[in-house]
């Protein structure tokens, strides 16, 4: 069972190896996707700690690009798994998908609200007129933004408490 960054890096879920660089779902089985989830949520929590605790002011490069490339593991194995929960769905993947989507939900909602993690791109935001920023990632760094305040990133403590429940019940 995958439990770590190294086993991640070599699992099928996340190491993609068949055609065109493609996962080779004739290797997976619906047993596999649990420990993998979990090793990549952790994985993926993990990252954004270090974006919301560095140490060092926010830049686009430590805060929006760390950011924008976290959770690789995370999206790889949600891709394949939602792929086949919608074209090839059995009881087993039904099941997961009861489990897995409420986490995800809890997953996200804790980083939209992570408040460490939104005051650096919120610093971000705010400055964002003296970063000589190129169109592509002034573009990046608003949607970012915007999606965390959406998300409930500017709520009070209670009314994140609220959303990320109503959040996780709806998934």
């Amino acid at each position: 069972m995958p439990s770590t960054a190294t086993d991640l890096a070599s699992h099928p879920l996340t190491r993609w190896t068949g055609p065109l660089g493609l996962p080779d779902f004739a290797a997976l089985s619906d047993d596999q996707f649990a420990p993998v989830f979990d090793a990549a949520l952790a994985a993926h929590e993990a990252e954004i700690a270090a974006i919301a605790n560095d140490p060092e002011a926010a830049t686009v490069a430590n805060t929006l690009a760390a950011l924008e490339l976290s959770g690789e593991a995370l999206d790889r194995v949600s891709s394949i798994f939602w792929c086949r929960a919608g074209a090839h769905t059995n009881p087993a993947i039904q099941a997961l998908e009861r489990q897995i989507a409420p986490r995800m939900s809890r997953h996200f909602s804790a980083i939209h609200m992570n408040e460490a993690l939104f005051a650096r791109i919120d610093a971000l935001y705010r400055a964002r007129d003296t970063l000589g920023l190129d169109a592509e990632t002034a573009r990046v760094l608003e949607r970012t933004w915007k999606r965390f305040v959406r998300a409930g990133a500017r709520l009070k403590p209670e009314e994140k408490t609220r959303l990320a429940a109503i959040n996780e019940r709806l998934a």
